[in-house]
Parts: C-alpha cells; structure tokens; sequence
C-alpha cells in the first residue's frame, strides 16, 4: 500500500482574499517509487483521473517534477500557453504522444522520443511567469517533530506528540493515517 504524502493544486490566481480556483490536482504516493497520479477538474467540480502515473526522477539534476506535472495537467496557466500548445501539438504529430501522455507513462528521460519538444517547453515555462497558482501541501513522513522552543535545537526532530484518546489505534507519537491506495 502506498501512503498519500503530498499535493499540488494548480489553479486561477485568487482574487485577493479568495483561495485558488483549482484546475488540476496531482497526488503523489510514496514506496517503493514516490508517483504522482493526475486529476482535471471539470466545469461541475468533479474529478476526471489522468490515466498512468508519474515517477519523476528525483536524482536528475536538476528535477523537474512540478514543471513536467504543470505541463501535463495545466499548460493553460503559462503566461506562454499558445507556445506550450504548438509544441504539444509538434510532438503529437511526429512522435505520437504529447506533453501529458509522455509525463504520465514516465518516459520524460533524455534521449525518449519527442524528448527535444518536451525539453523545450520545460525551458519555456521556465522562463516565463505563470498565470495561475501552483499550492503545495506536504502530508509529511509519518511522524510529527518536536515543538521548538528556546531550549530546543534546530535539528531535534524527536517525536513528542502522546495519544490522548486511549482509543486510538495508533502507537503514540504517530500521525493519523492519510488515504491509502491498495
């Protein structure tokens, strides 16, 4: 079973005060290989799954994870989307796959077919602002550190927090569970 560890949203940019009007989600599982799994949002709010999964390669240097997942699930909030959509349209037509269908069948490597276009478009949405977000959630390890406090060094990270509830499940210290995927 692979634990749910983070989230990125990509969305509108709020009005001022408001929260990000999502676009697209992706999931990322841990063990043995951390994978994110992709979601559109539809008009009605509901979920559309992005068939595949990505596994970035995370000891590439550098990583380009958000970037390959913002190109896969929302090239529409680069302020240069017209660029990014010719350059997918380019790469579907002489390689048969696009930005997104290339990102979640993990074959974003140098040297894999269509790897110049993607490479391009990586350069690209670099380079320019996005119109949009990109929020990050973190779910963490598992377990929670310390609360710092004058006395405590900035590396403790020993766990700290006891079961208050003698009916919980978990050993003390832990975190309550996420979702998991069977």
């Amino acid at each position: 079973m692979s634990r749910l560890v983070a989230t990125l949203t990509f969305g509108r940019e709020p009005a001022l005060g408001g929260g990000v009007e999502p676009v697209a989600f992706a999931h990322c599982y841990e063990a043995p290989v951390p994978r994110f799994l992709g979601y559109l949002v539809r008009e009605s709010g509901d979920l559309d799954r992005v068939p595949g999964a990505y596994a970035p390669d995370l000891d590439a240097d550098p990583a380009y994870p958000v970037t390959d997942l913002l190109l896969a699930l929302a090239p529409e909030l680069s302020s240069i989307a017209g660029r990014i959509r010719t350059l997918d349209t380019k790469a579907e037509a002489n390689y048969g796959v696009g930005f997104r269908e290339k990102a979640f069948d993990s074959d974003v490597a140098w040297g894999s077919d269509g790897y110049g276009r993607h490479f391009e478009a990586r350069s690209q949405v670099e380079s320019h602002p996005i119109d949009g977000a990109v929020a990050y959630t973190s779910l963490g390890a598992g377990r929670r550190s310390a609360p710092r406090s004058p006395t405590t060094s900035c590396d403790s990270t020993a766990p700290s927090f006891a079961a208050t509830d003698a009916s919980r499940d978990e050993p003390e210290g832990s975190f309550p569970r996420p979702a998991t995927l069977a």
